[in-house]
């Protein structure tokens, strides 16, 4: 390794500890560089998972550095198991197959790494059922913690679709081998995900809530608050009122301006999902979270007023708010919604058989009315409608807490 560099690595090491299990894989001198090199890689990961832009700038030059050398390496190195372990892991921390097609092109490593090497570059090439195969039994425990957290993400990865209880155990495990780090980081992210597919809300808001404690900042927790817009807009809001304490013991985590967006976010696609009890709860959500006369507080009272004048003990007031709105501080979507709900309001007062008082969360059938894409279209439906708020709450949530 050039002196500079080395130098470089060194103080990196040292401003960056690792958590006290990881540290128990001691440096020594005449150590092979790539296996430090790994290990700074993944010291500056965690920082990225801390919020660090510099970090994340600087990630990919560093893969490529490290990179280098590796594939550079005589063969006869990779006798020294060290190096085949750092190979994989630095494969699986985003480094990419082309040092693990090095390794089976220079000849294939002793048994159990030569596994994990077949295995590791039969999931980065998309093979799954044959990485699902050579990884599955392999106990990730055995391993030092600096693979283990990255092999565990993979393991429950490739175990997501066929076996979601045993993908929930993998992540936890990966959370619990790497405290504070961003294999901890990218658990909790996917974890948070599958729990809400098996409905387990006890713990999908228990994880959301560690989320947003412990990685508020991180350079990933817009992805993080995508899938959550996401999770929370496909629970059945509208019919299980019982959720929405759980739903505001969440967003109680973050600062005030980022909830309220995130209210908005779900009141807004509440409206389009015919969950009008949903959509009124999180705009009156929204609402006392707004500055009076802002975009915000605007945006909450449409919302309001769309589910409000879908039943008729409430048309009259929801009407009066519609007609109160300001169009010039409503978005163009929130416009072409407010000319919906007024037309709707228009067609139930001519026809008030057209409302349904006893079903307040079914909208009626007219152009308010938005048709549910199928499953295939969902998710990518509520994915580009969570991106819109994203961008705000990405600096938004970055203030501190009063």
């Amino acid at each position: 390794m050039r002196p500079i560099l080395s130098a470089a690595l060194g103080l990196v090491l040292l401003a960056f500890p690792r958590p006290a299990a990881a540290q128990s894989e001691p440096v020594s001198a005449g150590e092979a560089g790539p296996i430090e090199m790994v290990r700074t890689l993944l010291l500056l990961q965690d920082r990225i998972a801390q919020g660090s832009v510099t970090a994340y700038a600087g990630q990919a030059r560093l893969m490529a550095r490290i990179e280098e050398p590796m594939l550079r390496a005589e063969p006869d190195s990779w006798a020294d198991r060290r190096r085949v372990q750092a190979a994989v892991t630095f494969a699986l921390s985003g480094g990419g197959p082309a040092i693990l097609k090095r390794l089976g092109a220079v000849g294939t490593p002793p048994e159990p790494e030569a596994t994990l090497v077949r295995g590791a570059l039969a999931y980065l090439e998309g093979r799954e059922a044959e990485a699902g195969s050579l990884l599955r039994d392999v106990d990730a425990r055995a391993l030092p913690p600096s693979l283990a957290g990255p092999l565990s993400l993979t393991q429950a990865a490739l175990s997501a679709k066929a076996d979601a209880a045993g993908s929930i155990v993998l992540l936890d495990r990966a959370r619990l081998l790497a405290p504070g780090t961003l294999v901890e980081e990218s658990a909790l992210r996917r974890e948070i995900f599958v729990v809400s597919q098996v409905r387990d809300l006890r713990k999908l808001e228990a994880l959301a809530i560690q989320y947003l404690r412990r990685f508020p900042h991180s350079i990933y927790a817009g992805n993080f608050r995508q899938r959550l817009a996401y999770i929370l807009t496909t629970l059945d809001l509208g019919r299980d009122e019982k959720l929405f304490p759980m739903l505001a013991r969440i967003l109680d985590e973050m600062a005030p301006e980022a909830r309220r967006d995130l209210y908005l976010l779900v009141a807004g696609t509440a409206i389009q999902e015919g969950k009008m009890v949903a959509a009124f709860w999180a705009s009156e959500q929204a609402r006392a979270l707004s500055s009076p006369a802002t975009r915000e507080a605007a945006r909450a009272s449409l919302y309001r007023a769309a589910a409000e004048i879908v039943s008729l003990p409430t048309i009259d007031e929801g009407l009066s708010r519609l007609k109160a709105l300001d169009r010039a501080m409503l978005p163009a979507a929130d416009i072409r919604l407010l000319d919906d709900a007024l037309s709707t309001a228009a067609q139930i007062r001519r026809d008030p058989g057209a409302a349904r008082p006893s079903e307040p969360s079914r909208p009626v059938a007219t152009r308010l009315e938005v048709v549910s894409p199928g499953p295939a279209d969902a998710s990518e439906t509520l994915i580009l409608k969570a991106q819109a708020a994203i961008g705000r709450i990405d600096e938004l949530v970055r203030r501190p807490r009063p």
